[in-house]
């Protein structure tokens, strides 16, 4: 059985970008006035200058306020930080005279998950989500971590991600656009295999940013996620190469629609 091949995965991609595209407007102007400084439709990945100014056209910070008071409520109920804001407990299938003793059992696991998201950026990252569904569409990249922190979470911003809708509107691909340096390509992913252009530029401009496209897409043949990192010259796809492929039992997005209609894949 074979997975996408890279250039394919490049042109799904643009597909999925260019259907997003006719939620530019409403996106643009909900950051630009509610969330100005999370703000990337502002230019960022146009060419402009990163650390610019956005609050030029923002004269009132009642939307501002109330979307930042919105999110901190949200997050108060649901995840109160440094707090234990679940409980696992026996479900029905377990008989009666047993459902003590696996409760104390789920009771240990409860503290020793709340243990390993105390050491983990949850909180903040949480807090970054929950902004980005005051708009409308929250995405979270949930990945393992190391003995510092045993989870990493990562809130990506929706400016660089779209999705992909598979049966009954469940989010089955999503595919992530990157801006990364090439001395940090290998530290983040070190089963990436490198071409030898991006060896020979490692060597003479480490400092050298490039982009990348980081998919995650559903295979009904495989019946698994493939995750697939591309590299490709241009946005044509031209000597599109694949530096990462893993195979996954679950995908590693958690993706949030806030009044999510019908027939559309982005929330309002």
């Amino acid at each position: 059985m074979s997975h996408l091949e890279p250039r394919e995965i490049m042109k799904r991609s643009e597909k999925a970008e260019a259907r997003k595209e006719q939620w530019r407007t409403i996106y643009e102007e909900c950051y630009e006035f509610a969330l100005p400084q999370r703000n990337l439709y502002s230019g960022y990945y146009e060419g402009k200058t990163p650390g610019q100014d956005k609050m030029a056209r923002v004269f009132d910070a009642t939307a501002i306020n109330s979307t930042q008071r919105f999110a901190n409520r949200i997050q108060s109920a649901l995840f109160p930080p440094y707090r234990s804001w679940c409980r696992l407990q026996p479900g029905n299938d377990v008989p009666e005279d047993r459902a003590d003793e696996i409760g104390q059992a789920l009771d240990i696991y409860t503290d020793k998950m709340f243990d390993v998201i105390r050491q983990t950026n949850f909180d903040l990252a949480m807090s970054e989500f929950l902004l980005d569904l005051c708009v409308g569409t929250a995405v979270m990249l949930v990945q393992p971590g190391d003995d510092d922190a045993p989870v990493r979470f990562t809130s990506v911003p929706q400016y660089l991600v779209c999705l992909e809708e598979g049966p009954y509107g469940v989010v089955d691909n999503v595919y992530r656009k990157m801006r990364i340096r090439l001395d940090v390509l290998q530290r983040q992913w070190p089963d990436a295999t490198m071409t030898e252009e991006l060896t020979k530029k490692l060597e003479q401009k480490p400092e050298e940013e490039i982009d990348l496209i980081e998919a995650t897409v559903w295979s009904e043949e495989m019946q698994t996620y493939c995750y697939h990192l591309v590299y490709s010259k241009d946005k044509k796809a031209n000597g599109a190469v694949e530096l990462v492929y893993r195979e996954m039992k679950v995908s590693p997005w958690i993706v949030a629609r806030y009044m999510k209609v019908a027939g559309e894949v982005y929330g309002r």
